[in-house]
């Protein structure tokens, strides 16, 4: 389950994507370049999560909040003393600063047990969601060629500041 690849860290991105597996696109992209093998919260165990370097964290937004599934693995963590971590997810809705912070339950507690957040990465998904259903979706195509370059960006960025 460990995969070092070629940049010499242990890392492992714990995702969970339902839908129209948007977030999984996005993950199997930050995989590729951190050299990252990808698994969901109920295929490892929490406390199996000190043999990486690197821990991700990705999910859909479900009613404002990662995916229960997620929060719920992150709260069984074990305490860590600055083990570096990272959250993305994809959305319907734009991440308006003021009015939407999809990762703060998250990474509220992967700071309180002491884990090192050092990288967030969101952008749109397909959603049909609920009433979105009706009007056919919204975000069709999403994410898309340039979502999945910013995805790319955001994990060379993320490699760079590891080194």
């Amino acid at each position: 389950m460990v995969s070092m690849g070629d940049r010499g860290l242990k890392s492992l991105i714990i995702c969970t994507s339902i839908h129209h597996e948007n977030t999984l696109k996005i993950g199997m992209v930050i995989a590729e370049v951190i050299g990252a093998e990808i698994v969901r919260p109920l295929d490892i165990d929490p406390s199996q999560a000190a043999a990486y370097d690197l821990l991700g964290f990705g999910s859909g937004v479900y009613y404002g909040n990662l995916h229960s599934s997620i929060r719920e693995f992150v709260e069984r963590l074990p305490q860590s003393r600055g083990k570096r971590v990272f959250i993305f997810s994809t959305s319907g809705l734009p991440k308006i600063p003021l009015l939407h912070d999809y990762h703060r339950s998250v990474r509220e507690t992967l700071r309180m047990k002491g884990y090192e957040v050092v990288g967030e990465f969101t952008c749109r998904g397909l959603s049909d969601h609920g009433p979105l259903k009706w009007l056919g979706g919204v975000n069709k195509g999403r994410p898309n060629e340039y979502d999945l370059r910013d995805a790319r960006k955001f994990a060379e960025k993320l490699l760079h500041s590891l080194r």
